[in-house]
């Protein structure tokens, strides 16, 4: 009997486990939307119990689901600027969370212990939240690159996956400038525009183990 996971993509588990490990990781986290609240936002810093191993363990998610998504360009579409070009939206958005999580796991919690200027303490956290809808933009506009080079490039994959691809990945990033334009709507904004987009990168991730991608 033929092993089902012979041709499995490499790439498909590092998506999926890092998709896992950002769900635990946002569960963790203090539900923080506006990055002007920061009253609300020392509060939570102060009570969070988790601060330190959540980010670690978010930038480990981070890590391993965009590395995934950046290194699966290849099963979009061979030789197509359009999946180059969002491979690279994935790369830009790591950075952007490397830079991110690495200050929230330094910087504030260095100001936010030593009671440091307080107003120190608000730029770092106001700079880390709107990066990080900056680099959530950044991957929801790969994922509707994927979907055109797919598009442009026909292949095996059924055509409703490509099309969900480019209509999830729009849906996500006007979500980010929704929420942008007004904070108060993030907690739900965020996971109505957001949850298709990173619903499509798991079935990525599952079509890739399955070795369905070629």
């Amino acid at each position: 009997m033929m092993n089902p996971f012979k041709k499995a993509r490499p790439e498909g588990w590092l998506i999926l486990l890092g998709a896992v490990l950002m769900l635990a990781a946002t569960i963790l986290h203090p539900p923080l939307v506006d990055p002007y609240d920061l009253q609300k936002a020392y509060h939570e810093f102060k009570h969070a119990q988790f601060w330190i191993g959540d980010h670690i363990l978010m930038l480990i998610a981070i890590s391993l689901w965009l590395a995934g998504l950046a290194a699966s360009k290849a099963y979009m579409a061979r030789n197509n600027k359009t999946s180059d070009f969002g491979a690279g939206m994935m790369f830009v958005a790591l950075a952007a969370w490397i830079l991110i999580l690495a200050s929230e796991l330094t910087i504030l919690p260095i100001l936010g212990n030593k009671g440091t200027d307080v107003k120190v303490w608000e730029a770092v956290f106001s700079f880390g939240l709107l990066s990080g809808y900056f680099g959530f933009a950044c991957s929801w506009i790969g994922i509707f690159c994927y979907g055109m080079a797919m598009k442009q490039s026909g292949g095996t994959f059924p055509k409703w996956f490509s099309a969900s691809a480019r209509w999830s990945g729009l849906l996500a990033f006007f979500g980010i400038i929704i929420t942008c334009l007004h904070f108060d709507f993030g907690y739900f904004v965020i996971p109505v525009t957001a949850g298709p987009a990173f619903l499509w990168t798991v079935w990525l991730a599952i079509l890739l183990l399955s070795g369905r991608m070629h």
